[in-house]
């Protein structure tokens, strides 16, 4: 029973502070990008590099998790391919978190569920990743009188 309050309790945990974090980080990239004077390529991959490292971010918080609870909360470690270092949990967080699941690394027993709770999670804050891009270069060629072909047919 315990077990299972913790990973609940865990998977709240990472979610909050993931989407938290993402947003932040999402309002600091929206705030700088619309301060620069650069070419729109440049702002561009200042705003990709953003919020790739968003993402990254939101990964690290959950291979964290993965191993706080492997290592002190008594959890059984990740079965497969193993070797026993934390780039091992950021790589199974990265591969959960993109709904990847390649397959060489997998949970036990309760870490399923954080694992099904991560792949949910990358899918919502990649897709508001995907929204957010759109939106920002759209917005950014409208400031520069730039019209794209879908504007021109449905005007």
């Amino acid at each position: 029973m315990y077990q299972i309050f913790l990973i609940f309790l865990s998977s709240f945990v990472a979610v909050f502070l993931a989407t938290t974090l993402f947003y932040e980080c999402l309002c600091l990239i929206s705030r700088f990008v619309s301060g620069m004077t650069a070419r729109h390529r440049s702002i561009m991959f200042v705003m990709i590099g953003g919020i790739f490292i968003a993402h990254a971010i939101a990964i690290l918080i959950y291979a964290i998790i993965y191993w706080v609870l492997i290592h002190y909360a008594g959890f059984v470690d990740l079965s497969g391919y193993i070797p026993d270092h934390f780039l091992t949990y950021l790589y199974f967080s990265a591969t959960s978190y993109s709904s990847l699941g390649v397959g060489d690394v997998f949970p036990a027993e309760g870490l399923r569920f954080l694992t099904g709770v991560e792949a949910i999670n990358g899918l919502i804050l990649i897709t508001w990743s995907a929204a957010f891009t759109y939106f920002s270069v759209q917005k950014m060629w409208e400031a520069h009188g730039m019209e794209t072909k879908f504007n021109k047919e449905t005007n």
